[in-house]
């Protein structure tokens, strides 16, 4: 299994960095406000967690995306790639060409250290800027509070 890490560094007028590391790659993401991809990322790291098989979270840029995919496996441990599409993909918009999507990486990680990775991108947005923070630099969308809750087996009353 390789080393899996996740970093998400907001920046402002709805723009942020998301970084994934294994042992082969660091691929650095533009994330765009055009898409609630934290909120994404959240679900994605609890439905994993509960053992769901499939979940895709989408880094859009502007133009094109990344494309996070992991597939829980029978022992615990998840399957990912990240593809890059030059068009928005996930909005029907389609290229067609010779080897697209591109494959940027992939590999192995278990559901629970993607599940602290997210869990710490969440936590960690959540003490730099709160609520209202991050609701300024990101504009259209909210911190997803309740799902870093949730992913923190917190109840929300």
């Amino acid at each position: 299994m390789t080393k899996f890490t996740l970093a998400y560094e907001l920046h402002d007028h709805g723009w942020a960095t998301a970084t994934l590391g294994n042992d082969d790659v660091t691929v650095e993401m533009t994330v765009s406000y055009l898409h609630d991809t934290l909120r994404e990322l959240a679900n994605a790291a609890y439905h994993l967690s509960r053992g769901t098989a499939d979940r895709m979270v989408v880094f859009m840029d502007e133009p094109g995306e990344h494309q996070f995919k992991i597939t829980r496996l029978d022992d615990g441990d998840c399957s990912y790639c990240v593809d890059w599409y030059d068009d928005w993909h996930s909005w029907g918009m389609k290229s067609v060409g010779d080897g697209y999507p591109k494959r940027v990486t992939q590999g192995i990680v278990s559901a629970r250290r993607f599940t602290q990775q997210v869990h710490t991108v969440l936590w960690t947005l959540f003490d730099d800027f709160g609520i209202d923070g991050y609701k300024s630099r990101w504009g259209e969308h909210d911190f997803p509070e309740a799902e870093m809750r949730r992913l923190s087996g917190l109840s929300q009353h």
